[in-house]
């Protein structure tokens, strides 16, 4: 169970501090309001968010295919940002965009190219 488990520590850690700071409605007034930086600090917050959903992946479905991983950890990255965006809906001083879902999901394949790659080299270039 715990071999199983092991490998989400870092996907569900990340998972829940992207959530804790949804839930704080001061932190959106205090990030500099430049279009531009917020949509890249989207992007780098889900691209940690798709490396481990990917090492989740992988360290679970031994032997899969990366395709699977790939399809996998995007679709859960898509999903988790989506509930994101429309859980700071209901957070009094924070709003929903879906233009920061689509920084999000950019943010989740880079995150999964990155681990592909990471463990692809690993493997030896298989």
């Amino acid at each position: 169970m715990w071999n199983k488990l092991k490998p989400w520590i870092p996907a569900i850690a990340w998972t829940l501090l992207i959530f804790g700071l949804s839930s704080v409605s001061v932190f959106a007034s205090t990030i500099i309001k430049l279009k531009m930086v917020d949509k890249l600090a989207h992007a780098a917050e889900y691209g940690g968010l798709g490396l481990f959903l990917s090492v989740g992946f992988f360290g679970t479905l031994r032997g899969a295919r990366r395709r699977w991983v790939t399809l996998f950890a995007i679709l859960l990255g898509l999903a988790i940002g989506a509930l994101d965006e429309i859980y700071q809906f209901t957070v009094p001083g924070r709003c929903s965009d879906v233009r920061d879902w689509i920084a999000d999901s950019i943010g989740v394949i880079i995150g999964n190219r990155i681990a592909v790659w990471f463990y692809r080299w690993k493997a030896g270039g298989r």
